[in-house]
């Protein structure tokens, strides 16, 4: 009672506020009793209080919505709104979960306002695999396993299995891993290889893409996916570019990148490997690259280095190391590539950037062939293949100005460019040289562990297969400019951009290399010996689709790199004509070989033919010939490589750079 009538008290009373005195002075105003304060009574002064009403505060009730919610046993909610002003009612509905009665109603999760989590069962969980379908009995399968633990991972050893884990355990803990072992395993000609490229993709589809999902085990089995991808070779690997788009997707989803509380050791090799499937490939192919070195790649890659659980551990830090060096070079030339003045016309230019490659490659070698002596023996002539590659990768800037007759008549002269000084020279012999080599370490593997080699290894390759017949190319120019500038030959145009369509001009423009010259074009020819070195590689890579038909290669990776193989070669003596004007290659190795039939022929082929020009007077064309000594079709080219002494097909720079490109495409 005596608390209620005080509170009434309180709300009527008034509130006294800073004395007339205290508030002129603007002095702090303490009251001593009921009429005076400290201040005025001190300084005997009068002391009076203005008597101010206290001002009414609005309830935090008022013109809100007062809601209540009833709650029915089946846990149905109604709900009954009161306002109490109707102007500015506000009418909302809180819902209360019975099981907790304090959640934040605002919680984005209960709500579901970032949408449905991710899951965590696969979609596929409790679908019967090859195996339980009898496609590929368990014994088949632990060997296949137990042959990739043995024998692939040290090829590509960001993936390890554990010496223990069976098979079994492998189909029911990471049934996409397990898919993808056994497509990298079998052999080409194996029966089930389409089905596990469609039961690969399902997985891939279903899951990552429809699916949504993401763990390490998707992430591991991407990676064997890329590495050891074989089928179906598509033009432009687009499956492939596909599969290392969605691995750095994954690693970057996964959080691999910036996790904190430290890697596992499989979450570290994951994110070496993705970086550098990431790298190795769009080098060749001409794309960006998808993932760049951080401190946390070269984090585990020092943990690597001190790893001693898997042997294999030891190859990826010299491995990451050199991809890591040819994207830094990648860098620098596309920096020069991008300047308006045209740098990289200049020999100075050129000159420094070159050098302070080679010299950072040469630090560097010390560390890679100490390492590299650590890792098995048989990956000797990968590490081989990839030293090539880098001397490759310092030096091709030297392809970059291959037309030598698109240059102004005075160009040529000025020893200030690039394109003419001998110091471009020095680097496409170096290119000729260490092409030949990569291409000559590959066929040097031996047979056995040819399947066991990756993708990215064929892709050096390819690159290879191109820059030979470039530098061969470009050094063949370098001699007729020099000699018919000397001798005063009328120049050659057949690789204009501007060349004559018809058969007189490009008869007339042709230069005959004389003397020193054709010494000097001998030379360059015998030191490439193109012809052998891919009728070598042909030979080797027929390991790896032995047993396939002409149908089933054209859909293999390395079957259609045997048909690319075959065109270039043909087309490699008329190319040198075309160039020198004579003819100074020796007889085609790969003239006699068997050809698919015209029915079951690669499209590859068509797809890598430009059309012809024609030049004894025969009628123009582009389509297909049939040759009636090898039975199928070809194009023109292919024609004039069969033995068409007069009559042949002459080609600009555009139709032979077209051949090259088509070449790294696998397809």
């Amino acid at each position: 009672m005596n608390h209620s009538s005080e509170t009434h008290r309180s709300r009527g009373r008034i509130k006294r506020r800073a004395c007339v005195t205290c508030t002129t002075a603007k002095s702090k105003c303490e009251p001593r009793t009921d009429n005076l304060c400290h201040r005025c009574a001190r300084l005997g002064k009068q002391c009076v209080y203005l008597d101010l009403p206290e001002r009414k505060r609005k309830r935090k009730d008022e013109d809100c919505t007062v809601t209540i919610s009833s709650i029915s046993q089946d846990g149905t909610t109604t709900t009954t709104t009161t306002t109490t002003n109707s102007s500015s009612s506000l009418h909302e509905a809180t819902i209360h979960d019975p099981a907790d009665g304090n959640q934040d109603p605002l919680d984005a999760d209960s709500e579901g306002y970032h949408g449905r989590p991710p899951p965590t069962t696969s979609i596929l969980e409790g679908i019967p695999d090859i195996v339980d379908r009898g496609f590929l009995t368990t014994t088949e399968a632990e060997a296949l396993i137990t042959r990739f633990k043995s024998s692939f991972v040290p090829n590509f050893p960001f993936v390890t299995l554990p010496i223990s884990q069976s098979a079994h355990h492998l189909r029911q803990h990471e049934p996409l891993l397990f898919l993808a072992v056994v497509a990298a395993v079998v052999p080409s000609a194996h029966p089930i290889r389409k089905l596990l490229a469609d039961e690969t993709m399902q997985h891939v589809t279903s899951r990552i893409v429809a699916g949504s999902e993401r763990n390490l085990g998707l992430l591991r089995a991407l990676l064997v996916l890329c590495a050891w991808y074989r089928y179906p070779a598509q033009r432009g690997n687009v499956q492939l570019v596909l599969l290392l788009d969605l691995c750095v997707t994954m690693a970057y989803d996964l959080g691999l990148h910036r996790k904190r509380g430290g890697l596992t050791m499989d979450e570290q090799r994951a994110l070496l490997g993705t970086y550098w499937v990431s790298t190795s490939l769009p080098r060749v192919i001409n794309r960006p690259t998808a993932m760049t070195r951080s401190k946390r790649i070269d984090e585990c890659c020092d943990s690597m280095a001190r790893s001693t659980e898997y042997p294999s551990d030891r190859c990826i830090r010299p491995m990451i190391l050199t991809q890591a060096f040819i994207s830094s070079v990648d860098a620098s030339f596309k920096g020069l590539q991008d300047e308006e003045d045209g740098a990289l016309q200049q020999e100075s230019f050129v000159r420094v950037m070159v050098g302070a490659n080679l010299r950072q490659f040469n630090a560097l070698k010390t560390t890679l062939d100490e390492e590299f002596s650590k890792c098995p023996d048989y990956t000797a002539n990968i590490f081989r293949c990839t030293m090539h590659y880098i001397n490759m990768a310092i030096r091709d800037t030297a392809l970059h100005d291959e037309s030598l007759t698109q240059q102004p008549p005075s160009s040529t002269t000025n020893p200030s460019l690039f394109a003419t000084s001998p110091f471009r020279t020095s680097l496409l012999w170096h290119l000729l040289r260490h092409s030949k080599a990569l291409i000559n370490a590959y066929v040097a593997i031996p047979d056995a562990q040819l399947p066991q080699i990756t993708v990215f290894t064929l892709a050096q390759l390819c690159a290879s297969l191109v820059i030979l017949p470039r530098a061969v190319s470009a050094l063949l120019k370098l001699v007729v400019s020099t000699h018919s500038h000397n001798n005063h030959y009328p120049a050659n145009s057949s690789s204009s951009s501007s060349s004559s369509s018809s058969s007189s001009s490009s008869a007339a423009n042709q230069v005959k290399v004389r003397g020193d010259g054709l010494s000097e074009a001998q030379a360059v020819i015998d030191e490439a010996d193109y012809l052998n070195v891919v009728a070598g590689l042909y030979d080797k890579l027929k390991v790896l689709v032995e047993g396939l038909s002409a149908q089933e290669k054209g859909l293999d990776v390395a079957g259609t790199l045997c048909c690319h193989i075959g065109i270039l070669a043909s087309w490699y003596a008329p190319r040198v004509k075309a160039i020198l004007g004579v003819d100074l290659v020796g007889r085609n190795p790969l003239a006699d070989m068997t050809p698919p039939p015209a029915s079951g022929r690669d499209d590859a082929v068509t797809a890598v033919a430009p059309a012809m020009q024609h030049v004894a007077g025969q009628n123009f064309g582009g389509g297909e010939l049939l040759d009636e000594q090898r039975g199928y079709y070809v194009p023109g080219a292919y024609y004039y490589a069969g033995g068409t002494e007069e009559g042949g097909y002459l080609f600009n720079d555009e139709m032979w750079s077209s051949v090259l490109e088509n070449l790294t495409g696998f397809g």
